[in-house]
């Protein structure tokens, strides 16, 4: 799955990158633990702690790639507009047969 996201900084704290990807704090802190519970640390998502600052943040596209890889369920969209066409055929063909036999008995 491709996405392309173009970033204005290169670190966003919590609620920012939040601002941007829309998954709701509850979820994301609940994938965070899930990563802690395993004994893996939140650097999988993109989190990053600087020594010194009291904010946690997160690298975006380390994020991106973390819910492509392990959150994202769906599959891309394909469209098969012939077989679309065929079934507006079918569609098309059965009302016409009705139409016909109704004709038919009257």
């Amino acid at each position: 799955m491709l996405i392309k996201f173009t970033f204005t900084k290169l670190w966003y704290p919590t609620k920012e990158l939040l601002e941007i990807i829309p998954i709701s704090r509850s979820t994301f802190y609940k994938m965070h633990r899930e990563l802690i519970e395993q004994g893996k640390d939140g650097s999988e998502m993109g989190k990053i702690e600087v020594e010194g600052c009291e904010n946690v943040y997160w690298c975006p596209i380390t994020f991106v790639s973390y819910l492509q890889k392990h959150k994202i369920l769906t599959a891309p969209i394909k469209y098969d507009y012939e077989k679309s066409e065929q079934d507006d055929v079918k569609v098309a063909i059965g009302v016409f047969n009705k139409q016909q036999k109704e004709g038919a008995i009257i």
